[in-house]
C-alpha cells in the first residue's frame, strides 16, 4: 500500500470517498468504493455533529470540518478501514492485512492508534488524541469521549488465541487523560473514568472511578519515616477479603459500618505498614441498597481516616457468601 498523507482529504462525503479511494481502489472496484463511502459517512457524520456539541472550542459543525484535528482525522479513517473490514469483499486476510496497513499509516501520523476490527458506536469524540490506543477486540457504544494518552488494551499479550481480550465501553461514557482500562471487562452506561485510573474490574452504569495519586515523599536520609496514616484505597482482594492500601499503618482497628448500621462479623487477618488485608465473614448476603452507603473507619496512630464511597468495599461486600 502507498503512502498517503491523510491530512490532505477534506472532512466531507467526497473526501471520505477520495480518501477511500486512494488507499484502496487497487483492492476494490469503483461501486464498492461508494458503498463503503457511504456507509462510513454516516457514522462520521454523527461523529462530528457530536464533538460540535461536545466541545467548546469547536462548537459548530463548520469549525469542527476546518479544524480537522487529529482525533477526528483518526476516526474517520478508522470508520473507513472498519466497514471495509467487516464486509464481504475481498478474502478475509486481504482485508485484515490492507485496512491494518492503513490504520498503521494513520496511528504513524496522528499519534492514535485504532485496530479496525474494533467496534465503535455512532457519535464517538477523541480530544487531544495523542497516544490514544484502542484495541482489536474492543467494543465501544455510542456517545462516547476519550481524551489523549488512554489506552483500551489487553492484560495478556502472550496470548494468540482469537479470544475477547479487551474492554467493551457502553454508552455515554467519558474516559480522561493518562487512564488504562485493560482486559475483557465491561464499563458501564453513563460512567466516568478520572484521569490516569487503570481499570481492572467491571464498572458498573452510572458510577465515578478515581484514583488518589501517588504522594511525594521527601525526607532527610537517615531519619525516621513519617508516621501519619494515609490511605489510598480499597480493593477486593480474595473471596470475602479485602485489602486497605495505605502509608504509616501501625497495629491498625478497622471498623465496617453500613449504612442501615447492620452489624458484619470480620477481622484483621493481616496488617503491615502499606496494607491490611481484611476477611468479612457474614451470613446473609447484602444488597447493593445496603452496600451503597457503606464506609470503613481506620484508627492507627491515633490517626483517624474515613474511607467512603468506596468501589472496592462495595464490590467485596457484594460478594459476601455464607
Amino acid at each position: 500500500m502507498r503512502k498517503l498523507d491523510v491530512f490532505k482529504f477534506d472532512i466531507s462525503k467526497e473526501g471520505v470517498k477520495n480518501l477511500t479511494s486512494s488507499a484502496f481502489s487497487k483492492f476494490i472496484k469503483e461501486e464498492e468504493i461508494n458503498e463503503i463511502t457511504n456507509s462510513a459517512w454516516e457514522l462520521i457524520e454523527s461523529d462530528i455533529n457530536f464533538i460540535a456539541k461536545l466541545d467548546p472550542s469547536q462548537n459548530d459543525v463548520k469549525v469542527v470540518k476546518t479544524l480537522k484535528t487529529k482525533g477526528l482525522v483518526a476516526t474517520m479513517c478508522y470508520r473507513v478501514a472498519n466497514v471495509l473490514y467487516y464486509s464481504s469483499l475481498l478474502d478475509n486476510n486481504t482485508r485484515a492485512k490492507i485496512t491494518r496497513d492503513f490504520m498503521e499509516q494513520v496511528a504513524s501520523q496522528t499519534s492514535i492508534d485504532i485496530h479496525p476490527a474494533a467496534k465503535i458506536g455512532k457519535s464517538f469524540f477523541i480530544d487531544h488524541g495523542a497516544n490514544v490506543v484502542i484495541g482489536s477486540t474492543c467494543v465501544i457504544g455510542e456517545r462516547c469521549n476519550l481524551f489523549n494518552d488512554v489506552v483500551l488494551g489487553s492484560k495478556n499479550v502472550k496470548t494468540a488465541k482469537p479470544e475477547k481480550r479487551h474492554p467493551t465501553i457502553k454508552n455515554d461514557v467519558t474516559i480522561c487523560a493518562g487512564a488504562r482500562v485493560l482486559g475483557n471487562i465491561i464499563i458501564g452506561n453513563n460512567c466516568f473514568i478520572s484521569p490516569h485510573a487503570v481499570v481492572l474490574d467491571d464498572v458498573p452504569d452510572n458510577t465515578h472511578v478515581s484514583i488518589v495519586n501517588q504522594l511525594q515523599l521527601t525526607k532527610k536520609i537517615n531519619s525516621l519515616p513519617s508516621q501519619k496514616m494515609i490511605i489510598y484505597g480499597v480493593v477486593p482482594k480474595f473471596k470475602n477479603t479485602i485489602k486497605i492500601l495505605g502509608e504509616g499503618f501501625y497495629n491498625p482497628t478497622v471498623l465496617i459500618k453500613l449504612k442501615n448500621e447492620k452489624t458484619l462479623n470480620y477481622q484483621i487477618i493481616y496488617w503491615d505498614k502499606n496494607k491490611i488485608l481484611v476477611k468479612i465473614k457474614n451470613t446473609t448476603p447484602l444488597t447493593l441498597n445496603q452496600t451503597s452507603g457503606a464506609k470503613i473507619v481506620v484508627l492507627s496512630n491515633a490517626d483517624k481516616v474515613i474511607v467512603t464511597e468506596s468501589y472496592g468495599l462495595t464490590k467485596a461486600l457484594l460478594n459476601l457468601t455464607s
